[in-house]
């Protein structure tokens, strides 16, 4: 098994990664910046979010930026096989994992969504969205999305509802004991289930 440890920044993702293997000694796990991760075309699909600890406040933006970008529901079953019946090698199987509460709807079984496979930049979101097609987008993952912060929020102010093929996991949020006491603060962004180690010895 391959875990990331993903991060404000590399330097802290380092850092973070070396305590997280402690805590997985069958797992190979590595480090990445938030927009490394996203940029890497083969990165492990679960995920430990490692917030930097300099600031609750810092934190919890992190925190609200890396739900953002990387978890996106799976498809309605319908649309798996549909979307399996196409693709040349079939769809992959893969366990979703349950979403954050402000997750926003998914399709209804049966609708209509557009596929998007490979690379979304930019221009090709435009170009999807200016061609008033379904409002929900299905993509391989999220890690295929390299669109800005700003045009993310112009897309869900016109009704975008993403979901992936494959599903980012998080295995686990590695939070400072000052983090983790806020957890009223944080707790809507995440995944119920998701665990939490606390990170001793990191600034609070």
């Amino acid at each position: 098994m391959t875990i990331a440890c993903v991060a404000p920044s590399r330097r802290s993702a380092v850092s973070a990664a070396g305590r997280v293997a402690a805590s997985l000694p069958n797992a190979t796990v590595e480090a990445f910046s938030l927009s490394g991760y996203l940029a890497a075309a083969r990165a492990p699909d679960r995920i430990v979010l490692c917030p930097a600890g300099i600031s609750t406040a810092a934190d919890l933006r992190f925190l609200d930026l890396a739900v953002e970008r990387l978890l996106r529901p799976s498809p309605p079953r319908g649309l798996r096989a549909a979307i399996g019946g196409i693709r040349p090698h079939g769809d992959r199987p893969r366990r979703a994992q349950a979403q954050p509460r402000r997750e926003p709807g998914k399709a209804a079984p049966g609708a209509s969504a557009l596929l998007l496979e490979g690379r979304v930049g930019p221009s090709r979101a435009l170009a999807a969205l200016a061609a008033s097609g379904p409002r929900d987008w299905i993509v391989e993952s999220a890690r295929h999305v390299r669109i800005p912060a700003r045009l993310h929020r112009r897309l869900a102010q016109a009704g975008i509802r993403w979901s992936a093929l494959e599903p980012i996991e998080i295995v686990a949020l590695y939070a400072t004991p000052a983090l983790a006491r806020a957890h009223r603060k944080w707790k809507a962004l995440l995944p119920a289930q998701t665990r939490v180690w606390i990170a001793a010895g990191r600034p609070a």
